[in-house]
C-alpha cells in the first residue's frame, strides 16, 4: 500500500467515525512528542505490578503447564 493510499484509507476511517475517543487518540498521536504516546495508563500500570506481584508469590505457570490447561479446556469444549 503506497502512503497515498494509506492516507486516503485513514481519512475515510477518521471522517465515518463519531467514536471522540477515538478521534482524540488519533489526534494525540499526531500532535504529541512520541515519548509521550506510549505512556501507560493507570489501569494498565496496576495490571503490571499485580503481574509482578504474582511472580513473586510464586503465582505462574510453565509453558508447558499452560498449554496442557488449554489442550483440556478445548478437548472439554468438543465434546
Amino acid at each position: 500500500m503506497s502512503t497515498a493510499e494509506l492516507k486516503n484509507n485513514l481519512h475515510r476511517l477518521i471522517v465515518e467515525t463519531d467514536n471522540t475517543d477515538i478521534l482524540l487518540k488519533v489526534q494525540n498521536i499526531l500532535i504529541e512528542p512520541k515519548s509521550e504516546v506510549f505512556e501507560l495508563s493507570d489501569y494498565e500500570i496496576q495490571q503490571i505490578e499485580k503481574g509482578l506481584k504474582d511472580i513473586e508469590e510464586g503465582r505462574v505457570y510453565t509453558h508447558k503447564e499452560v498449554r496442557a490447561k488449554i489442550d483440556k479446556w478445548i478437548a472439554e469444549k468438543q465434546l
